[in-house]
């Protein structure tokens, strides 16, 4: 086997561990969210996940997956950045925003990070690992 260039997990090791932030993602009474945000720390949308809040497949990676769009926008701005919360607003991860059709790992998708106060904001993908 040749040396691998950065490290890498075991899908073992790698769905134990989606599995322990899930359970994070999933404690409270209810479903857990997915709050984006603009680079001055705005909130311009909730999205409520699903409970539990998505699946891990066979190599250990995590897809979050949304109840549905967030029919009706906080504020106005560009998203950047997005927060995983539980139901008490406890935040399990941040990571980036960005504008696309196709899931990233690591990267929240939108189909649009221009977000409208009032409008509708549709998650496109989220997964991690």
């Amino acid at each position: 086997m040749p040396a691998p260039t950065s490290y890498t997990y075991t899908a073992a090791i790698l769905s134990s561990a989606q599995q322990v932030f899930l359970d994070a993602v999933d404690a409270g009474t209810g479903a857990g969210k997915l709050k984006l945000y603009d680079d001055s720390d705005v909130l311009l949308s909730v999205i409520t996940l699903t409970d539990p809040a998505g699946t891990i497949d066979g190599a250990g990676q995590l897809t979050i997956t949304a109840a549905g769009p967030d029919t009706s926008a906080d504020a106005t701005g560009t998203c950047t950045y997005g927060t995983i919360t539980d139901s008490d607003d406890n935040v399990c991860v941040s990571i980036p925003a960005q504008t696309g059709a196709s899931p990233v790992s690591g990267v929240i998708v939108l189909s649009n990070t221009s977000i409208v106060a009032g409008g509708e904001v549709t998650l496109t993908s989220c997964t991690i690992g």
